[in-house]
């Protein structure tokens, strides 16, 4: 059992703060962090996450609880094995091979050669490096090297894992086996501290998270109540964020933005606007547009609908479905209509958007106004065949 009571983090950095190997630049000013009193506790077989904008306070949480930064706090109850999984990159001698780097992390984490080769030859199937563990680590890429290191970790016998925005590394199949390995880890009684700015990865690992801002706690609960409420922040500051944190741009013509959208509304066949609905149901999603000045041709109006993880289920645009248009000045209304909605019984988000073209809503993502994942749709069902995102109409029989 992790648990720490009013952890509080205070440091201040003169000006012309210099380093032993590097003078200060002569147009540094002062500088201070400090992080309010902060109090949460993890259960054995528990992930917990950190989210929030660049320089609001993960990291230093992590660094405080690991004992790398002066940090006050009431209590602090840390479990035998803790292991940290930072800038992974610092153990790493570019002229050693690979498997010659690990023993050498090995020896970092005052841990013996014997314990290591009990799971060298996983660790290195795990990193899928093949014939490159043989090869110095000069010749290795970014993502390589994280890979090397990542996998170290994952392989290690631990009661708490710290992690520090390191999982974002190598390709899509190497994320998803770690979200794995580690589901399976904390499936067997291991807790995870992560901090992310991936909304996913946080929803796939930790049931509660800590929603932080300039060091200060926003929101702490579960996690989705946690994401949905950093969306809306986020909404209303003006930030549009995806599932990791890509900002969005809106085109102004002299200061005025020419395209705004009014009003989205969720109905039913009954022309009902609505929250809930069940598997198979017709859904409309209906959106008012204004058109501040001129006209705007031929727009692309998008529809995205996200499972709350965050993962993407469905899309589609007007442009895709043949139907191209000008709006004049004034206010508009367009609908998009489900004829049925097979999702599988979840809370889902549905984001519309409108953008001058496709090729900005693609490359440049300049939109006219985006409202991005804000409307909840809780899908339920009675059905008991079938689990995934989508309800395909199956049967089963015997062949003799």
């Amino acid at each position: 059992m992790f648990s720490v009571k009013k952890l509080k983090i205070s440091y201040q950095s003169e000006k012309f703060a210099g380093t032993l190997f590097s003078q200060a630049d002569l147009l540094q000013t002062e500088s201070s962090f400090s992080l309010d009193e902060l109090s949460f506790s993890i259960a054995p077989g528990q992930g917990y996450g950190i989210v929030g904008v660049n320089g609001s306070g993960k990291s230093s949480i992590l660094k405080a609880i690991a004992g790398l930064i002066p940090a006050e706090y009431e209590e602090l109850n840390l479990p035998e094995k803790v292991i940290t999984a930072f800038d992974l990159n610092l153990f790493f001698h570019p002229d050693f091979s690979g498997t010659d780097n690990l023993f050498t992390m090995n020896a970092c984490y005052a841990k013996s050669d014997a314990e290591l080769l009990e799971n060298l030859d996983e660790i290195i199937e795990f990193s899928g490096l093949g014939d490159f563990i043989h090869r110095p680590v000069r010749e290795y890429s970014s993502g390589m090297k994280m890979r090397l290191g990542i996998a170290y970790i994952l392989y290690q016998d631990f009661d708490l894992l710290l992690i520090d925005e390191v999982l974002a590394v190598g390709d899509l199949s190497f994320q998803r086996r770690c979200l794995a390995f580690l589901r399976t880890k904390i499936e067997n009684g291991a807790s995870v501290l992560i901090c992310s700015h991936n909304l996913e990865e946080i929803a796939q690992l930790c049931s509660h998270t800590i929603l932080l801002d300039k060091g200060k706690s926003l929101f702490q609960g579960k996690t989705e109540e946690v994401i949905e409420h950093y969306l809306q922040e986020c909404e209303k500051r003006g930030q549009f964020i995806s599932a990791f944190e890509i900002g969005r741009l809106r085109p102004d013509w002299e200061g005025q933005e020419q395209l705004d959208i009014k009003n989205v509304r969720i109905l039913n066949k009954d022309n009902e606007e609505i929250e809930h609905t069940c598997v198979g149901e017709s859904v409309r999603v209906e959106l008012s547009l204004n058109v501040n000045f001129g006209v705007v041709s031929n727009p692309l109006i998008r529809l995205l609908i996200h499972r709350n993880d965050g993962q993407l289920v469905f899309g589609v645009n007007n442009y895709r479905l043949s139907k191209r248009f000008d709006i004049a000045e004034g206010e508009a209304s367009f609908c998009f209509s489900l004829d049925h909605l097979n999702l599988q019984a979840s809370l889902y988000y549905i984001s519309v958007s409108v953008w001058p073209d496709e090729y900005c809503s693609m490359v440049t993502e300049e939109s006219f106004d985006e409202h991005y994942m804000r409307y909840k749709l809780y899908v339920n069902t009675q059905r008991k065949d079938g689990t995934g995102i989508a309800y395909i109409p199956c049967s089963f029989d015997v062949v003799e």
